[in-house]
């Protein structure tokens, strides 16, 4: 009997999470593929980031595959979704996400986000020399303050 009830409330939660809107949204804007993708491209900023570190890029691949998983994100994720959106606007989210639109807007917004990320790091790149050397002058002028403290 217990085991009955057990399963029951399992399938019962089960049920009512599917049924909500927001895993529904999460599904159709692919949000499962979105954090496997994130996961590989953790590999790629680390190793990039220390290159003395690319020998292990398999050790690092098996640690985000096995941390960094949909499973482990999913409820977080529709907490967000929560957090920003009512259930009726997540149903019209649906709706949109439905149509030719909706769909091309899917299929393109990742093109989109790595097209603006690369905008983005060519202008640091451009301007990298001006960091360097306000980042020079504050540490010069730091230590200069701590030297005057010091005396």
């Amino acid at each position: 009997m217990k085991k009955l009830l057990a399963v029951s409330l399992m399938t019962l939660c089960l049920s009512t999470q599917a049924a909500e809107p927001v895993y529904e949204l999460m599904d159709l804007v692919g949000s499962k593929d979105q954090m496997e993708q994130m996961s590989d491209q953790m590999v790629t900023m680390i190793t990039s980031a220390n290159p003395a570190l690319m020998p292990h890029q398999d050790k690092i691949s098996a640690w985000t595959n096995k941390y960094f998983t949909w499973e482990a994100m999913k409820e977080d994720m529709a907490g967000i979704y929560r957090k920003y959106f009512t259930d009726d606007e997540i149903k019209k989210l649906i709706e949109f996400y439905k149509t030719p639109v909706g769909e091309k807007a899917i299929n393109v917004m990742p093109q989109l986000f790595q097209e603006g990320s690369q905008i983005g790091m060519k202008i640091a790149q451009e301007h990298q020399a001006e960091l360097q050397e306000t980042l020079e002058q504050a540490q010069k002028a730091l230590e200069a303050e701590t030297n005057t403290a010091a005396e």
